[in-house]
């Protein structure tokens, strides 16, 4: 049929097989003749080919129109002919002989209420895709899938269809998923740059990040730098790649394939895994269907590529599931390292009036490397300060037959487990540990597992990113006789809090600031460690039975301020509102290896240990900003794994944008607005300002403008660190007006108790 149509000077320049849809099976291709006219030929069932011309009388051609309809096997088809369109012997009696049944678009109505389509006048009932106008057919050319002849037997007729043969390759569905993160590799990136494999955690852990030395990539400003990251110079197929707006600076299409090395090659699609990899990107920036995604993504990239069709919900979750996990955890790992900003180019400098702190530029400018201080070039006391914590994210339970483990649940709650829950089953959830750089809030190493996979677990998996000139920080529910005996084994620094569970003496005599050694144990080896006490001081303006006043916590006490100028019987200031001003204390002791005292003065550890809040100020953006609070809607824990580190990955890729950013303003990178990133970065991938070297180019100029004239919008207020226990503040997702928060913070060291026992709950024993 092709070389029938051919022969007469028609050309074609759509084919599409429809055989693997459920409704509709049939092959339809759209041909154009010498004229320019267009028309289409459908074969359904393997029972009818036929043509539908689109020019008519109407039109002034002059070319017949005949249009004839017949029943197929699987459903009903049409038939068109026209001059030099000769119908096959699969055709009906009346195609053959020439005969028109009806000649006017109005008589088109058959006996089963069907009819055909004239220029798209008719809808068909057959869903084919859209009709293309003749200015395309250049870009439509590009994906036609050239058709394949069948080998003839008797009579030159067109032989038997046979079966397609599959090739011999491993499936890439959900088992297979899921059997790749159980065996899945720990990927870290060392100072080279290369992606080393090392031995994972197994359990269904995942683990990946930068070892000590390895820097993060500098996002590509200039032209040239741009150009080495492989963006496009001019407009390609949308299938090669969308770009991510400004986000493309750090995740250029050459950081993307690295990260895909390795995955096995796969037939040519409607999406590549580049383009697969940036939807999954773009969907943890602006959290949605990954078909509005990606339609928002190709919006301005199809202008240049008309001939392409957005594809299927079905082929981008099978596109998805074929990527599986590891290329999501080697881009993770060429993003993750020490930061090292370039400033963006076109940005001057803000200047900072040193003297009035009043000013709304110096309290949202305010540097904590301030002269004579113990922050220079991001670094304390010439150490990598970094932060360890732990979360979980909700993953999604579906209810469908289909979505089921061999349980009868769904697969994550059997992978990932449930949490304990007195009431209705709660939903899966996954654990997560990332370790946070403070300064730049960045990510250096992160890791998940399924929920009863505890956070000391995970982030013991993350132990190799921590150097020689690394800080831990960690909460009370890290530290251990186990883990402290191992920093200082490896010659690691670190600085936790302990909890009042811990039984700590005195050894030797107190140092000049008022702390004090203690030896630790582990399995009969014994290594000394500083403790530092101090208390925290916070006022608050608490209403009328508020918790605190009727009942405070254990190892927490409540004092009510008096403002002097009541009654004499002292009673309690009341501003307005009817609140009472009280002060609240609490004891914190801090364990570290950092013994010298002139070095590492007490006050400056008991300050460090309030900036830990990075971390839960990430996993805030993470799951809030980026997210929108919504859990993770793939329904297996290999596309569960997916998700949570392209979210990171995001994340990772919005915070070096603003590192950036810090530099060129002189600010700190922590104080750059997540929000105000993320809306920049969705406005430009709306505007598909990332897919071409021009338009990127423009994307930051504009940008460099912006933040010019207003720097202040992309940097938030200066807080100091979180020091306030976490009854205060509750969530920072759900702080409402009735919760609790200190109007001031105030610490000051304990003093050593003379010799008979202090009753703080940490107090040392006498000497």
């Amino acid at each position: 049929m092709r070389e029938r149509f051919e022969s007469c000077g028609h050309e074609m320049y759509y084919s599409k097989n429809y055989w693997a849809d459920p409704e509709y099976k049939g092959v339809n291709t759209r041909w154009v003749t010498a004229e320019g006219q267009h028309w289409r030929s459908v074969r359904a069932g393997g029972l009818l080919a036929c043509g539908l011309c689109v020019s008519s009388r109407r039109q002034g051609s002059g070319l017949p129109l005949r249009i004839v309809t017949s029943i197929s096997l699987r459903r009903e088809s049409r038939c068109v002919t026209g001059p030099g369109v000769v119908a096959g012997r699969s055709a009906p009696r009346e195609v053959r002989a020439g005969r028109i049944l009806c000649g006017t678009p109005g008589q088109l109505r058959d006996k089963r209420g069907g009819c055909g389509s004239i220029g798209g006048l008719c809808p068909p009932l057959a869903r084919g895709p859209p009709m293309l106008p003749a200015a395309t057919l250049p870009a439509a050319r590009y994906y036609v899938a050239p058709a394949r002849r069948r080998r003839a037997c008797g009579r030159g007729l067109p032989g038997p269809r046979r079966e397609a043969r599959r090739r011999e390759e491993p499936a890439r569905d959900a088992a297979a998923g899921l059997a790749e993160v159980m065996a899945m590799p720990a990927i870290w990136r060392d100072a080279a740059g290369n992606l080393l494999e090392l031995a994972g955690p197994g359990g269904g852990i995942v683990a990946c990040g930068a070892l000590p030395g390895a820097a993060a990539p500098v996002p590509a400003w200039t032209a040239g730098e741009l150009a080495a990251a492989g963006v496009a110079a001019s407009p390609g197929p949308v299938r090669e790649g969308t770009g991510l707006g400004l986000v493309s600076c750090v995740t250029g299409p050459a950081l993307i394939d690295e990260a895909l090395a390795g995955t096995p090659a796969r037939r040519t699609r409607k999406i590549t895994p580049r383009l697969a990899m940036q939807v999954a990107l773009a969907r943890g920036l602006m959290p949605g269907p990954a078909a509005a995604v990606l339609r928002a993504l190709a919006q301005r990239p199809r202008e240049a590529d008309p001939g392409y069709d957005l594809p299927a919900a079905s082929s981008l979750s099978d596109a998805d599931a074929f990527l599986q996990v590891k290329p999501f955890l080697r881009l993770l790992a060429l993003l993750c390292g020490e930061v090292r900003p370039v400033p963006l180019p076109g940005v001057r400098p803000v200047a900072l009036p040193g003297t009035a702190d009043r000013d709304r530029a110096a309290i949202r400018l305010r540097p904590l490397q301030r002269p004579g201080g113990p922050w220079q070039d991001g670094r304390w006391h010439g150490l990598r300060v970094l932060a360890k914590d732990g979360t979980v994210r909700v993953a999604a339970d579906p209810k469908g037959t289909d979505r089921k483990s061999e349980h009868g649940q769904s697969r994550n709650a059997a992978h990932f487990g449930r949490p304990a829950s007195t009431g209705a089953p709660a939903a899966p959830q996954a654990r997560m540990a990332e370790v946070t750089d403070v300064w730049a809030r960045g990510c250096v190493a992160w890791a998940a597992g399924p929920c009863r996979t505890g956070e000391t677990t995970l982030a013991a998996c993350l132990e190799p990113a921590y150097g020689p000139d690394d800080l831990d920080l960690a909460d009370r529910g890290f530290p251990s006789s186990q883990a402290v005996a191992a920093k200082i084994a490896a010659g690691k620094h670190f600085a936790w809090r302990v909890s009042s569970a811990w039984k700590l003496r005195r050894c030797g005599r107190p140092l000049p600031d008022g702390t004090w050694n203690t030896a630790i144990t582990w399995r009969g080896r014994t290594v000394k460690v500083r403790v530092i006490e101090y208390h925290m001081d916070q006022v608050f303006g608490l209403p009328p039975g508020h918790p605190l006043l009727a009942g405070p916590p254990p190892g927490v006490s409540v004092r009510v301020l008096d403002d002097g100028g009541g009654p004499p019987d002292g009673m309690c200031r009341q501003p307005g509102g009817g609140t009472i001003r009280v002060e609240v204390s609490e004891t914190v002791t801090i364990i570290t290896d950092l013994l010298d005292p002139v070095a590492y003065p007490a006050g400056d550890i008991a300050e460090l240990y309030g900036m830990r809040w990075a971390s839960e100020l990430v996993y805030l953006e993470e799951k809030q900003t980026l997210s929108a609070g919504q859990p993770i809607t793939a329904a297996t824990p290999a596309g569960a794994c997916r998700m949570a580190a392209a979210t990171v990955a995001a994340h990772q890729a919005l915070r070096l944008t603003g590192a950036a950013i810090a530099a060129a303003i002189g600010a700190e990178p922590a104080r750059i607005s997540a929000t105000a990133l993320r809306d920049a970065a969705t406005a430009s991938i709306r505007a598909g300002q990332g897919s071409t070297l021009p338009a990127l180019t423009s994307a930051i100029g504009i940008t460099s403008r912006d933040i010019t004239r207003h720097p202040l919008r992309f940097v938030t207020a200066w807080r100091p660190g979180r020091h306030y226990p976490r009854y205060t503040i509750k969530k920072v997702r759900t702080r409402k007006s009735r919760h609790a928060v200190p109007a001031a913070t105030r610490l000051h060291l304990l003093p050593l108790p003379a010799a008979a026992p202090s009753a703080q709950p940490n107090a040392p024993p006498a000497a």
